[in-house]
């Protein structure tokens, strides 16, 4: 009687855990890239991919992946490439991480696997992973299938690969992208944002969208020129513009979402923040969206 009852409970589990697609709108893979060639010093990018809308790739359709940059509330949209789905196969053409795309269709994951099971991303079978594992992992308030498989070669291996997100080490194309033989590089899943809703961050970071990170689009150096503080703050931030002009100060949790923006009118400023406690990003820019200064702020 146990035996059936147990049997029966594990089987009503399987089904209750239904297949999750892969998103077509609102979502966002945050990508932590450290790159360089030759002598000079590594550059650290923070990859925004995200999808706008539907494009044609060798008269077949896709859903349009393209990469943010810049202002987080206002980004500027580069298209890279397409993804779609059939089958519970999971298809990409376009751009990998470091280079231009070959034109070829990819298959980026396949979620119809078991374990043993060989997945050969590129037709000529170079680019392959084996699945190791199956088992299950919470997602926000749901439960996913998540597959350990084993790249051969890429910097985070074994890699894990959840349904509707993809990689959650090497990230949403790192395990298809070909590592470069110049100078140094590195790239590693952050998190994955749905519908303005962090449902995955990788534990090696604290935030979504790291102000460190953040700073490497569109900065220019003049934070001498800019002080903020207290830091931790109770209550009042305050904000010394020394010689900058028409520069506006924007806060943002560590989702990403829009906090408090004004205008820096004066030399000095003091804003009332009214926000709950907590880690936020606090970036100065100008008139051109450049970003002038950013700081992580911890509200007491």
């Amino acid at each position: 009687m146990l035996f059936l009852t147990l049997t029966l409970f594990f089987n009503l589990g399987l089904k209750s855990q239904n297949y999750v697609p892969f998103p077509t709108q609102n979502v966002n893979w945050n990508v932590y890239l450290l790159a360089t060639c030759g002598e000079v010093p590594p550059d650290t990018i923070l990859l925004r991919y995200t999808i706008h809308g539907d494009t044609t790739i060798n008269k077949i359709s896709y859903k349009k992946l393209c990469i943010e940059s810049g202002d987080l509330q206002n980004p500027k949209i580069r298209s890279i490439g397409g993804l779609r789905e059939e089958n519970k196969k999971i298809y990409y053409n376009g751009a990998e991480i470091l280079r231009g795309s070959s034109g070829e269709e990819i298959l980026l994951y396949d979620f119809t696997k078991h374990i043993g099971d060989t997945i050969k991303h590129k037709a000529n079978g170079r680019v392959y992973s084996v699945i190791e594992g199956i088992d299950s992992v919470l997602i926000y308030n749901s439960y996913r299938k998540r597959y350990k498989v084993n790249n051969h070669w890429f910097y985070h291996n074994p890699d894990y690969i959840v349904e509707g997100i993809g990689s959650i080490h090497n990230g949403l194309l790192g395990h298809i992208s070909d590592i470069p033989t110049c100078g140094y590089h590195y790239w590693e899943h952050i998190c994955f944002k749905e519908n303005e809703i962090v449902k995955y961050l990788n534990p090696s970071f604290s935030e979504c969208f790291p102000a460190n990170l953040l700073t490497s689009i569109n900065y220019i150096d003049k934070e001498s020129e800019i002080k903020l503080y207290p830091n931790p703050l109770y209550s009042n931030l305050t904000v010394e513009n020394v010689r900058n002009k028409d520069l506006r100060i924007r806060i943002f949790d560590t989702s990403g979402r829009l906090i408090c923006e004004r205008v820096l009118i004066d030399s000095k400023t003091i804003i009332e923040l009214t926000m709950t406690k907590g880690v936020y990003n606090v970036s100065i820019v100008d008139k051109k969206g450049l970003i002038m200064t950013s700081k992580t702020i911890i509200k007491q």
